[in-house]
């Protein structure tokens, strides 16, 4: 099976870069809705079409790999990602003489792309693997297939956070159900320090650790937010805020808040005032509008399976969909809702099993217009 999912995989990878080949044809101006273009991305000496995979959050993270956490604000992206691409940079020679004040080593970049395509890839066949403990081999793998076509997978194979989160998500799952419950908690430690949304998998561990009777398994509960609390510690000592993750956010726009809790039929009316407000042959307009239904169908969907997904599933998924709601914005939940959605997937797979084919194409028609945007440097999510 694996090796059909390295196909699926290869595949994938090959019809993005495609894609992003032709997107320039599509939209010839460079949208550059970003900083540090010319800096980290073009500086690569890489076709338009392998670097626009760096676009966005992409550029801080290469710069935090670099650099640190000097920039203001950068301390929003968490570290074990960019402790990564440092770490394996080494592999890649350097630009001799290059002023690292003002431009990033092409290193970098070369290290996050691969790792990111590497993580992804091995969080399908664990994934894989996971699905296939409830449901027959086809359901798995089509679940598979799912990710692959879903309209934003593409953050999986940029330079995000997206596939290592993923990797360390459905490992930690797997591991959990196979009731090995001590690398559950390290997995969820790192997922920690990957995401904010790493902290919602501790909710899953401790159903998981009630359903299995055996109290002993409890103590690994200790270890699970300690990646989070390392990154707290961390930028107590050095930035004197120990929550500077939550309050650099409105730096980064789309009316994101970094303080005060906002309820989801808050942010409904918000984004009710933009439709009425907004043109809607404009991209403020579409990017809108792709948050709100991405984010509201996904939340139907999971309340309608809540009595047949398994009840730390759900937990999970719904929470990790609500979460980033509660800043204001239903900003970046196109991407945001990659892990919402995954762990659903083999429910809607089961019981509209005659829309696959149809759905598949859907979703792979709506990924290619919003590749071709993000790649030409328009902002997705």
């Amino acid at each position: 099976m694996f090796k059909k999912i390295l196909t699926s995989f290869l595949i994938w990878r090959v019809a993005l870069f495609l894609i992003a080949f032709l997107s320039i044809y599509f939209l010839p101006v460079f949208g550059a809705r970003f900083p540090y273009v010319d800096k980290v991305l073009e500086i690569t000496h890489l076709p338009y079409w392998v670097w626009g995979f760096g676009n966005f959050d992409g550029v801080h993270y290469l710069r935090i790999a670099q650099d640190g956490y000097l920039a203001q604000y950068s301390q929003a992206f968490f570290p074990l990602f960019p402790l990564l691409i440092q770490f394996f940079s080494f592999v890649f020679p350097r630009v001799a003489n290059l002023d690292t004040s003002f431009f990033t080593d092409p290193a970098f970049f070369y290290s996050g792309i691969i790792l990111s395509n590497l993580f992804f890839l091995a969080a399908l066949y664990v994934l894989f693997k996971l699905i296939n403990i409830d449901f027959k081999k086809d359901t798995a793998f089509l679940t598979v297939v799912f990710l692959l076509v879903f309209p934003t997978s593409f953050f999986f194979g940029s330079v995000y956070t997206e596939s290592l989160f993923l990797l360390l998500m459905v490992s930690s799952i797997y591991f959990i159900r196979k009731r090995n419950f001590f690398w559950g908690a390290i997995l969820i430690f790192l997922a920690t320090a990957t995401r904010i949304t790493g902290v919602l998998l501790i909710p899953l561990y401790l159903i998981e650790v009630f359903q299995s009777r055996n109290k002993f398994n409890y103590i690994w509960t200790l270890v699970t937010p300690l990646g989070l609390l390392a990154y707290m510690y961390f930028l107590k000592i050095t930035f004197n805020d120990s929550f500077y993750f939550l309050t650099a956010q409105p730096i980064f726009g789309a009316g994101r808040s970094g303080a005060d809790l906002i309820l989801l039929p808050q942010v409904i009316y918000r984004y009710i005032k933009i439709f009425l407000t907004t043109n809607i042959l404009t991209l403020p307009f579409f990017n809108a509008l792709i948050e709100f239904v991405f984010t509201l169908i996904s939340l139907t969907a999971l309340i309608v399976f809540f009595k047949k997904m398994r009840f730390s599933y759900w937990i999970f998924s719904v929470s990790a969909l609500l979460l980033p709601t509660l800043t204001g914005t239903f900003s970046s939940m196109p991407r945001y809702v990659l892990m919402s959605v995954v762990l659903l997937f083999p429910y809607l797979i089961t019981r509209f099993r005659k829309y696959v084919r149809p759905a598949i194409l859907a979703s792979a028609l709506l990924g290619i217009l919003l590749t071709v945007f993000f790649v030409r440097g328009y902002w997705i999510a």
